[in-house]
């Protein structure tokens, strides 16, 4: 497959919420009530934290077979510390995330060397995970009058 583009549209709802579009899926945005939001669903950066936990978890389930790992169940955590005062300027800390980290649970009976290596291959080929060790944002501004 060559480069292929994936897209997504946030329009603000008021607020701090946000309704979120991707091909022919929606979702809402906002921020916890304690930064100013009404807590309607989870914020960007729990957004970002989801989106590493899910591009593992489908790996795993792609790569298993490959492997020879056979699944019974599997969980796939991510967290990530972030100083508040960062996006909110309050001092001279970068504004995202200073460290993330992701734990795969994953119950088989397969041995463990084949555990082990499926983990080792997606760590290896993980988009997500690829795109936040720094990738170019661009900032393209148009304002509409």
């Amino acid at each position: 497959m060559a480069n292929s583009l994936f897209e997504a549209k946030a329009s603000w709802a008021g607020g701090l919420k946000l309704n979120i579009e991707s091909r022919n899926h929606k979702w809402v945005i906002d921020e916890p009530e304690f930064l100013g939001g009404t807590d309607l669903g989870a914020n960007p950066v729990e957004h970002v934290l989801g989106g590493l936990a899910a591009c593992v978890g489908v790996l795993v389930s792609v790569f298993a077979p490959a492997h020879k790992v056979e699944l019974k169940d599997y969980q796939v955590f991510a967290e990530g510390d972030l100083d508040l005062d960062g996006f909110q300027g309050l001092s001279d800390v970068r504004p995202g995330f200073s460290e993330i980290r992701y734990r795969v649970n994953i119950q088989s009976d397969s041995p463990k060397a084949n555990i082990d290596a499926l983990l080792a291959h997606i760590d290896k080929v993980c988009p997500v995970k690829d795109s936040l060790s720094g990738v170019a944002v661009l900032n393209e501004v148009a304002v509409a009058g």
